[in-house]
């Protein structure tokens, strides 16, 4: 069985957040290290692979079926240090990992992996001198929380549109006001952090590529998702489903 013994204590911030953690009734979603409920994502590594930004968004404005908590700056940094802390890897990953996780494994990963190879070799429908402007509107997707509920080339559970599409279902200003003000009446909150006017545009440049470029880039993609490996006998025993 697993034990929660450790030779380093927690610190006092982190212990803030572990009082967060318990009051908010977390474990009954997220589980750490084999521990707690299967409706959300297993929080065990999360330090190790959500941004800063990303968790600040999580804790204030939610997404997808998490809902809002509101925290404040202090209370988001006391959850990051706990979070911090609980990622041990000498104890163990709670997350099933397909794939090497230093290159990105899953269809998002290799559906941002598509784009970035895409631009770097001047792919694609987009002329040269947008390629960096492309590259920018894929960096702040990223540092956002976009993809947990825009899932790629398909509507998403929670009724996210396929990011493919949008550039051509939305004239440009109504795009515009969607980047800058969300649409919370239909579930979409406004980005966090917000976006400015040179971000909107990068953004809108990034849609505007992948609706163009669609086809092969769905096919990249496909191609990069398929390329999972996993030895089951290097798991430890919380990963088995």
């Amino acid at each position: 069985m697993y034990t929660d013994s450790r030779n380093t204590p927690l610190s006092e911030e982190a212990l803030a957040g572990r009082e967060l953690w318990q009051g908010y009734a977390c474990q009954t979603c997220h589980q750490l290290y084999g521990q707690g409920g299967f409706l959300g994502p297993d929080l065990t590594n999360a330090a190790s692979r959500v941004d800063s930004t990303r968790l600040v968004s999580l804790l204030t404005v939610g997404s997808g079926q998490m809902p809002p908590l509101g925290f404040s700056d202090e209370e988001a940094a006391a959850m990051a240090a706990f979070l911090r802390e609980m990622d041990r890897p000498e104890i163990g990953r709670g997350e099933l990992r397909l794939g090497n996780p230093g290159e990105g494994a899953g269809a998002q990963a290799a559906f941002e992996r598509a784009i970035e190879a895409a631009v770097a070799a001047g792919e694609g429908e987009v002329a040269a001198e947008d390629v960096a402007e492309v590259a920018a509107g894929l960096a702040a997707y990223r540092i956002r929380p976009c993809s947990a509920c825009h899932f790629p080339f398909r509507a998403s559970p929670v009724g996210a549109p396929d990011l493919s599409l949008v550039a051509g279902s939305l004239a440009p200003d109504s795009l515009d006001r969607v980047l800058a003000e969300g649409r919370p009446l239909k579930g979409m909150p406004p980005p966090v952090p917000p976006l400015d006017d040179a971000d909107r545009a990068a953004i809108m440049a990034f849609l505007e590529f992948l609706g163009a470029n669609r086809e092969q880039l769905e096919v990249a993609t496909q191609a990069l998702a398929a390329d999972r490996r996993l030895d089951w006998r290097a798991l430890p025993w919380w990963e088995f489903p």
